[in-house]
């Protein structure tokens, strides 16, 4: 449209043109302007006004042109009148939110922030940089989390901004532990992507703290140096949880009470099919020391060509801390453990994974049969 392309010939062609005058005012008020440009701009300002007074743009032009002549009353005196005409005029709530910040009234920064992301959405991730400036305080923060609690339109957006950056990542896992303890609304969608974020940034120790904190009351019971360890919950996608991905050439099924199973457990049905990996992992935190991986396994006619393990190893730079080996063949429920030794440099993050040692599709080494897991934890060793 003209009024965007060549506002100047929009406005010769209707003097009266506002939407042509917002954006030229705003092109010119956007970076350095003299002082006769200002006055210039709050006299159309002002003459606008008088054809279209219902326009709460013209007073957020004249208050940004008041602002900038370091008039900051009169400024505030017309933004608050622009936020009288609309509510969510996006220059005036946008200036408002920075004197409301500098004034230190994050309260009613939490109100004009809740009308600018309803309203213009788009600006969610500008300002997921600024609010932790903003909120930084435990007292400042417990606002925003107030209205966090009320589940408004925005939050989800807001929380998937924050974790695009280390520090934000770290805001919103504050945000997450307040809204924990205060019997908020659980997310576990945003839960998670706060976790990657922070084992993204290294942040392994608020990752799984942040993940522990988060639990509801019955989670919590399944918390151990493996979480769920006698599978006795479906997966809840976190990373410190069960990661079981669809794999080629097997089929797995973990069976929790309710199900109609006699007792909970992690099954792999193998489909006679070279496997390279069945897809089972868990994150795992734990501190410098030794260890006893333990695991409660049987099987049913279990070919297992390139071998069934259990390994546990450093996330980076992935050096292998321990194996446990599973038998193939048919035998009842087996307890095996083996012993390993988590340093105490450079292994803040491990791995708990179970692996074969295929390193190609090979169709001459076809696993069949079933292999089942009723129970895989970890404990301090002597």
């Amino acid at each position: 449209m003209l009024e965007d392309t060549d506002p100047k010939l929009a406005l010769r062609l209707n003097p009266f043109n506002v939407d042509a005058f917002i954006t030229l005012s705003e092109e010119r008020l956007g970076g350095p302007a003299d002082t006769a440009d200002i006055d210039q701009l709050m006299a159309a300002a002002g003459r606008m006004a008088a054809e279209a007074p219902g326009d709460a743009r013209l007073y957020s032009v004249r208050g940004v042109a008041e602002a900038k002549k370091g008039d900051v009353e009169h400024a505030l005196t017309s933004f608050r009148h622009a936020l009288v005409l609309a509510p969510t005029e996006l220059q005036a709530l946008q200036w408002m939110i920075e004197y409301s910040a500098a004034q230190n009234d994050q309260a009613t920064v939490v109100d004009r922030v809740d009308a600018l992301f309803r309203r213009w959405p788009d600006r969610i991730p500008v300002y997921a940089d600024r609010l932790p400036e903003i909120f930084r305080g435990a007292d400042q923060r417990r606002l925003l989390v107030q209205r966090l609690k009320m589940a408004p339109p925005w939050r989800v957006s807001f929380i998937s901004s924050l974790s695009k950056s280390p520090d934000g990542a770290l805001f919103a896992a504050d945000l997450l532990w307040d809204l924990a303890q205060g019997q908020g609304e659980q997310n576990a969608g945003e839960i998670n992507q706060v976790l990657g974020a922070l084992l993204t940034a290294g942040r392994y120790d608020e990752a799984y703290q942040t993940f522990l904190v988060t639990l509801d009351d019955e989670r919590q019971k399944l918390a151990g140096n493996v979480y769920n360890g006698s599978f006795l919950d479906a997966p809840s996608g976190s990373p410190f949880d069960w990661m079981v991905k669809r794999q080629p050439g097997l089929a797995t099924s973990m069976a929790k009470p309710g199900d109609g199973a006699s007792t909970p457990g992690l099954s792999i049905d193998f489909l006679q099919a070279p496997v390279r990996d069945p897809g089972i992992r868990q994150f795992l935190n734990l501190a410098s020391g030794r260890y006893r991986l333990s695991v409660k396994a049987s099987a049913q006619g279990a070919v297992l060509p390139k071998g069934l393990f259990w390994s546990i190893a450093c996330f980076k730079p992935g050096t292998v801390l321990g194996t446990l080996p599973v038998e193939q063949g048919t035998y009842p429920i087996t307890a095996i453990s083996a012993e390993l030794v988590v340093p105490p440099d450079h292994c803040g993050l491990q791995v708990l994974r179970l692996g074969t040692r295929a390193m190609t599709g090979s169709w001459n080494d076809r696993y069949s049969g079933r292999v089942r897991f009723d129970d895989v934890r970890i404990v301090s060793a002597p």
